[in-house]
């Protein structure tokens, strides 16, 4: 008796195993088609998909080959190329009471591009979260990108330009609030990339992603690039180079209801731009490099070798103001008082946010 039960259940779960295979191989089609009608009409942009598996019993779908391109203008690379999107549910979420879903990006790539006309493929004038709504029927709770690269590329300048963040890895939690509700910023976001110049960069976020316009708590940090590396930027849109030197940093911001403060502070180091011995360069142009270079090595902070300045902003969603004074007072600051340190300064947080916004009242 045991043995035929036991066969029995073998011969379900068998039928049940070729039930589920053949449920799969019938509605691969259907959601690839689903998929590309999704994504056909973009406005000035159109997607495709090559290929999707289903996995039901993981709860989840895998895009494999996605691109997205713009339809006008003469781009050498789509907008995006991704290798492969892994959707599925968020297990863990289940043990909150939550049914939502995660997503994971493998080897995307993103082309910010200028052409020789000047057209730009930037996603301007698409609703991207309205995409990705019509791909993923639940709310996203978890997001992650794999090795990721982001270029900016303007072809029609000249020299042309091309600047890149590689081996990307990103992960963003909590996105839908499963846990943590009653905090003010429940949700998390961190990153880090290589950035042309062997660069380093890292970036941490605390938000509220649920918010219209949402609240957040930010730090930015860049350290080590090389500046001769953006000699091409420097070129094609300020008519010099760096013959040496290297570039950090720094910006902190936050947002709470649409008011926001922060900064940004750059700070190169051991930095030269004039080359009097270069013979290919003209007259006029040694004479802006000594320009430049001479307004660099003037407000320099000798001891530390260092030009630096700290840019503050603030403002709401309605209208901002970027405090130029300021900034042209922190120059001299580093200059000639007290050189700025080569780290984030911990100066603006929300908590600060809303306490000054509480005392304006």
């Amino acid at each position: 008796m045991k043995s035929r039960s036991k066969k029995i259940g073998l011969w379900l779960v068998g039928i049940l195993a070729v039930l589920i295979l053949v449920l799969q191989l019938i509605l691969e089609p259907v959601v690839l088609r689903y998929v590309n009608d999704a994504m056909a009409d973009m406005g000035d942009y159109k997607g495709q998909v090559k290929d999707v598996d289903i996995a039901l019993l993981r709860g989840a779908y895998r895009i494999d080959s996605l691109s997205i391109e713009k339809v006008s203008g003469e781009f050498p690379e789509p907008f995006v190329n991704i290798d492969a999107l892994d959707i599925s549910i968020e297990w863990k979420a289940l043990f909150h009471g939550a049914v939502v879903g995660e997503i994971i990006l493998e080897n995307p790539v993103l082309n910010f591009t200028r052409d020789e006309s000047g057209d730009t493929q930037a996603g301007e004038d698409v609703d991207w979260l309205a995409t990705i709504q019509n791909l993923i029927p639940i709310s996203i709770n978890r997001f992650e990108i794999k090795n990721g690269h982001v270029f900016y590329r303007d072809i029609g300048s000249d020299p042309k330009v091309e600047i890149e963040a590689k081996d990307m890895y990103a992960l963003a939690t909590n996105l839908s609030t499963v846990q943590d509700k009653n905090k003010k910023l429940p949700s998390h976001i961190n990153m880090r990339a290589n950035i042309t110049g062997d660069g380093d960069v890292e970036a941490h976020m605390d938000l509220n992603a649920l918010k219209t316009t949402p609240d957040f708590d930010m730090d930015v940090s860049v350290k080590n690039m090389d500046l001769t590396s953006i000699s091409d930027f420097t070129e094609a849109y300020a008519n010099f180079d760096f013959k040496q030197g290297n570039l950090d940093v720094f910006a902190e911001a936050a947002m709470d209801d649409g008011n926001y403060e922060g900064y940004v502070k750059p700070l190169m180091k051991e930095v030269k731009v004039i080359d009097l011995k270069d013979k290919e360069k003209s007259f006029w142009r040694k004479t802006w490099e000594v320009v430049v270079g001479g307004t660099m090595e003037l407000f320099e902070n000798q001891k530390n070798d260092q030009f630096a300045t700290k840019v503050p902003f603030e403002g709401s969603t309605d209208e901002s103001n970027v405090a130029i004074l300021k900034s042209v007072g922190n120059v001299l600051k580093n200059a000639f008082i007290k050189a700025f340190d080569d780290q984030v300064d911990h100066s603006i947080n929300i908590r600060n946010l809303t306490q000054n916004k509480k005392d304006k009242s």
